[in-house]
């Protein structure tokens, strides 16, 4: 903490410090713009070797700098254009021409600093955030959906929900998402963040790329650097927002009145003809023709739903001041027809001055303040069981209160009603972050060694309200007592970096070592309370107001301390030889082994730069990448450790357990005592790529294959001979795939014109589990019938059950088939024509264990996304797709719910295509079966196909150009459509499933069509 404080300090006055020159200089003014005559904004002035001197063009390519009276000459850099020099004159005006290689020197920011593109050893992508921009989604992350190889993103329809990121795969049991840097600062997540204050993204996903940050990297990294001002920058105020509307897409059909009627006097129970019959004479209709029919998604959903976005940007700065200041405003309504939607306030400054020639100090500040009102998702899962036969409200349900809401138990049923679901849900949770920043960076030796100390925090607390009110819908659903539980949570993390780079050269070698330190410490503290009999109205939502539950209380946390090493060394020979080789030693405090170590190193070769290329037309560049590293992942539970102490006369010391002393068993005692020294897992990656750009620069394209091998994967394993499970590092899994990225980019006269596409591949494996052959899991409470299986050579979590092989048609064909025959041979209820046909694996007439199979993969084959972008004039148009392809999904929107036949809805694709007759269907069984123990196993008849192709966002803009040509400035108008179209064959809302692809009614994804304005002055 002094450290801290002296630091702060130390910066204060620093930027409130006054500064005065050494020597007499000149003031020089000039412009730069390029072979059109248009400025070129963000240029690098500096005196011809006289380090520490600079100055930055302005939005209309301006300049003034101080120069010595002695120098002769300015050196003109800016990325995409070649580096030109020209002597100092009082008024200079330079014309800069395209670089034959533009791309080749985009910077790109890598771990703890930046490096030239074409240097790159690693598979890193730089991300487009002008793109981002064009999607119209309350979380960044969403707005790179389809755009990156290698990186699968899932959505989330709630609103403010983060998706489900994976890069290159599932290494874990245990945490699947990337390490996301903001600004030097670890979180977990970035939906927090506006996308509009994002200045640079990069997306580390190999280990070569990802080694620098050690036992955090494991599933890849995510680096983050906010908008900054720039040095002589004009001030600059942008505003960009939209408004728009969410539609509901892809909804579920579910049967009607009429379908359901005839599917229940189908299936023949009293209870289903009894329900038919109490819908006619409560809600209209005539004997077994009831006119009741609700379409529960349609009751639950809204029509369309608002989402807008407004932000102010404003960056500037002096010859020695950078400026930036970010405010933003979002609202995203939610479409489920009940108090659900998210708000977020942000706040971003940042200051930057050079204190001396040698010294520059700034901070950043990052504030974020939301209100989330969370939806009842169960009221999706609600509304695929509810019957269609009785109605939202009911006036004649008179114990109905404080709403008349209708209750199925009125018709024999024991639905819950989903509109009554969603309305009696309040969750409502306030979140407040902020992320402040503060460092010192001195040059020295010509600015070739730097030093840079930054110290990053993050503070944030939570208040979760959650309200059960009072109320009753009918017999059996009364809730007598009200209930009110608050939950506060305070995360306080910190970061101290001291990073010492040295970057220098001589002839044709060129070369960089970076040194760093960093200490951590991260705090996490919840505390929930509840009470009971709290009244109804809001201002008195306090726990203090009712009676506190006798368990209405608890408190947890943890406090976690790291330490580490590290260093990063580059070299290049001619730019064509390329080495980087990266180490980092972490120290924690969650475990037993207290370090790790994280070596990694990467090895290029410019092709093109050889003598014997220079003759060739194909390849304008082509270069070879291969890598090699380890990473970490620290996102497992700390060491466990424990023991049970068993008592009672099963346990007794006396033989045989019943020996008796004076008339009272023996007491015996039994102790299991487990310990494991858990440690974190480590991913061992090789990566194999080549960079290429061909046919005049206008094709552009990245191919790797790579393997990630996870060891000390940890997971709950049950041990023999006892009821306890135990928690270590047991396993291991490979994860390997190719990642392929192309672009073409060209121009025919006025038309501009771009082409992309990306694809990857992924093969995933089980390769050892510890002893164990195999696993089962699943998702609670369907385990039993609906498990997946962990198990040695296959992919993790596959979908375990019977292979279906049609519908049985007639008695014959029972009586011919030995496993039919066998099973009613002994079974009370007999297989019948309309029951579902399972195969017989190993071919013994009998349908048990040893037929169940892989029927499936939650996991993707392919992920992949394409997209064309035009600009006419000022009219621009884009769209872009994505999709996914070769995975499965288990369907217990149907499966669960045929576990339980008094509270059973079927979906409209199942109801019109039921088998009733022979011939009628093979893939459908009849009404009767769905009830029969037969059909209420897990098999390939509940695994669907979750391949799909989602238009992704489709825009068209206009820009006007205002203002004087020394000072421009722009507004564009833009229409947007986000998701509008998706194509699957996926019985469902969504084949976007989070998790190991369970759909149980996910929250549906919504079409978003939007108009926006983006104005710079």
């Amino acid at each position: 903490m002094k450290y801290y404080l002296s630091f702060c300090f130390i910066i204060a006055i620093l930027l409130t410090g006054t500064f005065a020159s050494a020597q007499a200089q000149r003031s020089v003014k000039g412009k730069v713009q390029d072979a059109q005559g248009l400025p070129v904004p963000g240029a690098t002035i500096t005196v011809k070797n006289t380090p520490g001197i600079g100055a930055i063009s302005s939005e209309a390519g301006t300049f003034t700098i101080s120069v010595p009276a002695s120098a002769d000459s300015l050196v003109i850099s800016v990325i995409g254009y070649n580096r030109q020099a020209v002597a100092v004159s009082d008024n200079v005006e330079i014309t800069l021409d395209i670089a034959d290689g533009a791309t080749l020197e985009q910077v790109v920011v890598i771990g703890y600093g930046t490096q030239r593109k074409g240097d790159l050893t690693a598979p890193i992508t730089t991300v487009n955030t002008e793109n981002m921009m064009k999607r119209t989604t309350s979380t960044p992350m969403d707005a790179l959906q389809g755009s990156v190889p290698g990186v699968q993103i899932i959505g989330n329809g709630a609103p403010g929900s983060p998706p489900s990121v994976r890069v290159r795969g599932v290494g874990s049991f245990n945490n699947e998402s990337p390490l996301y840097v903001v600004d030097g600062m670890f979180v977990n997540d970035i939906s927090f963040l506006n996308a509009a204050d994002i200045a640079d993204m990069s997306i580390l996903k190999d280990a070569s790329g990802a080694a620098i940050y050690g036992v955090r990297a494991a599933n890849g990294v995510v680096l983050i650097t906010t908008k900054k001002g720039k040095l002589n920058m004009k001030t600059r105020v942008t505003y960009n927002g939209y408004v728009g509307i969410q539609v509901p897409v892809n909804v579920l059909k579910m049967a009607d009145g009429k379908q359901y009627t005839n599917f229940s006097l189908q299936r023949g129970t009293t209870q289903d003809s009894t329900t038919v019959r109490l819908s006619s004479e409560r809600f209209g209709g005539s004997g077994l023709n009831p006119t009741t029919s609700t379409d529960w998604y349609d009751e639950l959903l809204r029509k369309q739903a608002l989402i807008t976005n407004h932000g102010i940007d404003l960056q500037g700065g002096s010859e020695r001041v950078t400026y930036s200041v970010g405010l933003n405003y979002t609202y995203q309504n939610g479409i489920q027809d009940a108090k659900n939607s998210f708000e977020r306030y942000n706040a971003r400054f940042q200051l930057e001055a050079k204190a001396f020639p040698w010294l520059k100090v700034g901070f950043t500040t990052y504030i974020t303040n939301s209100t989330t009102f969370v939806p009842n998702a169960e009221a999706f899962s609600d509304a695929f069981s509810a019957t269609p036969l009785f109605p939202v409200y009911d006036e004649q349900n008179v114990n109905a209160f404080p709403v008349k809401f209708a209750s199925a138990a009125t018709i024999g049923r024991e639905d819950a009603n989903p509109v009554a679901s969603a309305y009696y849900n309040y969750n409502k949770l306030k979140q407040f972050q902020v992320l402040p920043t503060l460092y010192a960076e001195a040059s020295f030796w010509k600015d070739k060694l730097t030093f840079r100390s930054q110290i990053s925090q993050l503070y944030s607390s939570s208040l979760r309200t959650q309200y059960s009110p009072e109320r009753n819908l009918g017999p059996g659903t009364s809730v007598t007592v009200s209930n009110l539980r608050s939950t506060q949570e305070r995360n306080t993390n910190y970061i101290l970096d001291n990073l010492l780079t040295y970057r220098d050269g001589a002839g044709k070698h060129h070369w960089s070592l970076l040194l760093g330190q960093s200490t951590r410490e991260e705090r996490w503290r919840q505390t929930w309370v509840s009470a009971n009999n709290v009244p109804l109205v809001e201002e008195s939502w306090y726990v203090g107001q009712g009676t506190r539950d006798q368990n209405g209380y608890n408190e947890d946390g943890f406090r976690n301390a790291g330490m580490s090493y590290f260093t990063r060394g580059t070299y290049d020979y001619d730019n064509k030889y390329l080495l980087t080789a990266t180490f980092r030693a972490d120290g924690s405090s969650k475990y037993q082994t207290k370090w790790g170590y994280f070596p990694s190193v990467g090895l290029g070769w410019v092709v093109t730069g050889e003598n014997f290329m220079k003759g060739q037309r194909v390849f304008d560049f082509l270069k070879l990448r291969g890598s090699w590293g380890k990473l970490g992942n620290d996102g497992v539970n700390a060491n466990a450790g424990y023991a049970i102490v068993n008592t009672g006369s099963a346990n007794s010391a006396i033989f045989g357990s019943g020996a008796i002393a004076n008339g009272e068993y023996i007491p015996g005692y039994t102790v299991n005592r487990f310990f494991t020294d858990v440690t974190w897992e480590v991913v061992t990656e090789w990566d194999a790529g080549v960079d290429f750009e061909m046919i005049g620069r206008r094709l552009k394209g990245s191919v790797d294959y790579y393997t990630r091998k996870t060891t000390d994967a940890a997971f709950d394993r049950p041990f023999g001979f006892t009821y306890v499970s135990i928690y270590g590092n047991w396993a291991e899994m490979v994860n390997s795939g190719f990642d392929v990225a192309l672009s073409w980019d060209d121009k025919i006269g006025d038309l501009h014109y771009q082409i992309g596409g990306n694809f990857s591949t992924l093969k995933n494996e089980v390769t050892d589990l510890g002893s164990l052959p195999s696993l089962m899991s699943g998702v609670f409470p369907f385990v039993a019938e609906f498990p997946n299986k962990i198990e040695v050579g296959q992919s993790l979590r596959y979908f375990y059950g019977y292979e279906m092989e049609g519908v049985y048609q007639s008695a014959d064909e029972i009586a011919k088939d030995p496993v039919a025959s066998n099973y009613n041979a002994t079974a009370l209820s007999k297989i019948q024509p309309g029951w579902l046909k399972y195969k017989d694996q190993d071919g013994n007439g009998i349908l048990d264990n040893a037929d169940r199979v892989n029927i499936g993969s939650y996991l993707p084959k392919v992920t992949y996304g394409f997209n064309l972008g035009l600009d006419y004039k000022n009219f621009d148009f884009s769209i872009a797709f994505q999709g996914s392809a070769g995975n499965k999904i288990l369907n217990l929107n149907r499966g669960k719910l045929y576990k339980a036949s008094n509270s059973l809805n079927i979906d409209e694709e199942f109801a019109s295509n039921m088998w009733n007759g022979a011939g009628s269907t093979n893939s459908y069984p009849s009404a009767r079966a769905i009830a029969d123990g037969w059909f209420k196993v897990g098999s390939s008849f509940f695994v669907e196909n979750g391949s799909y192709l989602r238009v992704q966002n489709i825009q068209l803009g206009y820009t006007f150009n205002v203002g004087r040509s020394s000072a421009p400035s722009n507004i564009r108008l833009y229409l947007t459509a986000d998701r509008p179209f998706i194509f699957t064959k996926y019985n469902g809302f969504t084949p976007e499933i989070t998790g190991p692809g369970y759909d149980m009614n996910v929250y549906p994804v919504s079409a978003t069509y939007s108009f926006g304005v983006r104005a710079s002055f």
